[in-house]
């Protein structure tokens, strides 16, 4: 007996291949619009490591 139409059963591997492809790239699409450019996270990246690290160096010289 054949599946019913719009069954999951009837999709093969190679549709679930394709399937995933296209929702991997619109996601990766769509998050690309949304994010800033990688080069504006590595400067906060940066900055904030700096920023925690003053902090630390400023903290262990007022303890200590």
């Amino acid at each position: 007996m054949a599946p019913a139409a719009g069954s999951i059963t009837s999709v093969s591997g190679t549709g679930y291949r394709l399937l995933g492809l296209v929702v991997w790239r619109g996601g990766k699409w769509y998050l690309r619009r949304r994010l800033p450019s990688t080069r504006k996270l590595a400067l906060v990246g940066a900055g904030g490591v700096t920023a925690a690290v003053g902090a630390a160096l400023l903290a262990r010289r007022l303890g200590g």
